[in-house]
């Protein structure tokens, strides 16, 4: 699992090592075979009779099985050669040849052990001959090429393909931690200079692919395993900052620093001491007015921004985020239109949820102009429809937050760009309202034909989770979004607004209905952290069918009600005024008569 990609500068970059599965060396018994060269001894053509003769010998060849019984032989071997090597090297500390060959025999022994990965009948057996902890300890090892090695059988015994065959992995990985792989993996990481030779370079791509495998494997332990070691998150920080040629494993390091904070509260907490908010944005500055220049900077760019949007789920990070001016920062790219524009409209939209200190500077540093440009689809057009929906995603977002949590003359100047312009913004969002309701009825009507039972099948999931599945990808999320923005509106005190928003819907032909059954659903699936907003955005939604009522009748609705319980269903059935005549709740018969006045 590669941790989303991010930030700055690839120039000229070494092409990535690519781990490659590796043969078992022929047995000392038998001579190797002889390496065939282009043109040595090749009759110009091959008939079929050749061909066969060939595939015939080829059957006779002997190849020993791997078992239990070879691997302890292999664990054997492997014990040896490194107690010869470390002897020698003592030994002979001051004349490398003599202990050189001992190193050769100790480095091709090391990768015999990939063949297990091929065998996962027989992860038990590494972990009963103690294996593991003998192979981490050669990370230790003086010589670099012998830590290439490790780290690669390492990755390979640890790839989720391999894994997935593997009867009980949650036990084998816990044995590799317990061998303390970690500690040993970030003291390497932490020796290794890598522009020192290519293979120092090699054990730091190997290192990570093997720490991306942990935790594709098990997230949350090997996140938490790792930090623990306390340079661990220090020396990634360092590398996603490296000055010079962008390189590979400055961008595999940003998957994984994304990987890390995606996955680990106390990592997200450990960045607030390490100033990692300031040091990320520094990172990010340098694609305010240019491009990354190929497909690899792209990914570091687009890792660094998934760092710092993982960053925002903790609030302390959020208001360091508007104290080092991230949010002017976000704002400038969103008006240059380069490629960190949406991403940097992505990230405003994490600092300002739950956010009000931030969503007030938002609108103090101008953010609201580029902004509704973005919302009305004025400037660069996206060329892919998903693109668009995430925009308007994180558009509608945004402007939920700032008519949420601004207050003063913030919100007015919120409230101000829906007044501006003959209203034009609320016309789209009220088009925005009729597109995704669109949008999420017709999942439903999927869901109801029996169309979507083979994405069921595949995910492995019910029917229930399916749907809302289903809904998300039709943009439940963005239409939940628009339909809070309009009550919030319509409840800010500006007659004229609320006014416009009615004339709007009837014209439209958007029922309040709707608004009501989106929003009964959103607020059901609010969780117990959030009853304050449970409960004001009823209250909201009861002023907006007030409201309406009055303006039709003439009339009142009965006392004030109180909320549906968290567990009660989101009311589905369509509601009129005629339902208001006789006494009904406008927010639907989930809503209870409160005995307060």
């Amino acid at each position: 699992m590669k941790p989303d990609p991010l930030e700055a500068g690839l120039g000229e970059m070494r092409p990535p090592p690519v781990p490659v599965k590796r043969k078992a060396p022929a047995p000392k018994d038998e001579p190797a075979p002889k390496r065939l060269q282009l043109g040595d001894d090749l009759p110009d053509e091959v008939s079929r009779e050749d061909i066969q003769h060939m595939l015939d010998k080829a059957d006779e060849l002997h190849v020993e099985t791997l078992n239990e019984t070879a691997l302890k032989r292999m664990h054997l071997q492997f014990e040896r050669k490194v107690k010869v090597n470390r002897e020698l090297r003592i030994k002979h500390a001051d004349d490398p040849d003599k202990f050189l060959k001992s190193e050769v025999d100790l480095d091709e022994e090391i990768k015999k052990f990939t063949l297990v990965a091929t065998n996962p009948e027989l992860y038990p057996a590494l972990i009963k001959l103690e294996t593991l902890p003998l192979m981490v300890g050669m990370l230790n090892h003086v010589n670099t090429d012998i830590a290439v090695d490790v780290f690669e059988v390492l990755s390979e015994l640890t790839d989720p393909d391999a894994i997935a065959d593997v009867e009980e992995p949650e036990v084998f990985l816990k044995a590799l931690f317990e061998a303390q792989l970690c500690q040993m993996t970030v003291d390497v990481l932490m020796r290794i200079d890598e522009t020192a030779s290519d293979e120092d370079f090699k054990a730091v791509t190997n290192g990570l692919s093997m720490i991306e495998n942990l935790a594709d494997s098990m997230p949350q332990e090997t996140c938490k395993q790792f930090l623990e070691i306390p340079n661990f998150l220090p020396w990634l920080i360092k590398r996603v900052r490296a000055q010079g040629t962008m390189d590979y494993n400055k961008v595999y390091a940003s998957e994984i620093l994304g990987i890390v904070l995606q996955n680990s509260e106390p990592a997200r907490d450990s960045m607030v001491k390490l100033e990692g908010v300031d040091k990320l944005l520094r990172g990010i500055a340098a694609y305010r007015k240019r491009d990354p220049a190929d497909s690899e900077e792209s990914e570091y760019v687009q890792n660094m921004f998934d760092c710092l949007c993982s960053l925002m789920l903790l609030k302390a990070n959020q208001l360091a985020f508007g104290r080092l001016q991230g949010l002017e920062l976000m704002i400038r790219m969103m008006k240059e239109r380069v490629f960190a524009s949406n991403l940097a409209l992505k990230l405003a939209d994490h600092a300002l949820r739950h956010c009000p200190e931030n969503c007030q500077v938002f609108v103090e540093k101008l953010g609201l102009k580029v902004l509704f440009a973005i919302f009305m689809k004025r400037g660069a057009k996206t060329k892919k429809e998903s693109e668009a929906k995430e925009l308007e995603e994180h558009v509608t977002s945004i402007v939920q937050s700032l008519c949420r949590y601004c207050t003063g003359t913030p919100v007015a100047r919120v409230l101000n760009k829906f007044v501006e312009n003959q209203f034009e913004k609320l016309e789209r969002l009220l088009e925005m309202h009729e597109e995704y309701n669109r949008s999420v009825k017709a999942a439903d009507e999927a869901r109801d034909q029996g169309l979507a039972q083979k994405i069921d099948r595949e995910l492995e999931v019910n029917d229930e989770e399916q749907l809302f599945l289903d809904r998300c990808d039709a943009g439940l999320f963005t239409l939940q979004q628009v339909d809070l923005i309009l009550v919030r509106l319509v409840n800010m005190g500006n007659r004229q607004a609320s006014e416009e928003i009615g004339k709007l819907m009837d014209a439209k032909g958007v029922k309040l209905s709707e608004v009501r059954d989106v929003l009964g659903e959103y607020c059901k699936n609010l969780g117990k952290a959030a009853q304050d907003e449970r409960k004001e955005v009823m209250s909201y939604l009861r002023a907006m069918m007030t409201r309406a009522l009055a303006s039709s009748e003439g009339s009142s609705l009965p006392p004030s009600l109180t909320l549906p319980t968290q567990t009660s269903a989101p009311p589905t059935s369509d509601f009129g005024l005629d339902q208001h005549r006789d006494g009904a709740d406008p927010c639907g018969k989930d809503m209870e008569v409160s005995q307060k006045p």
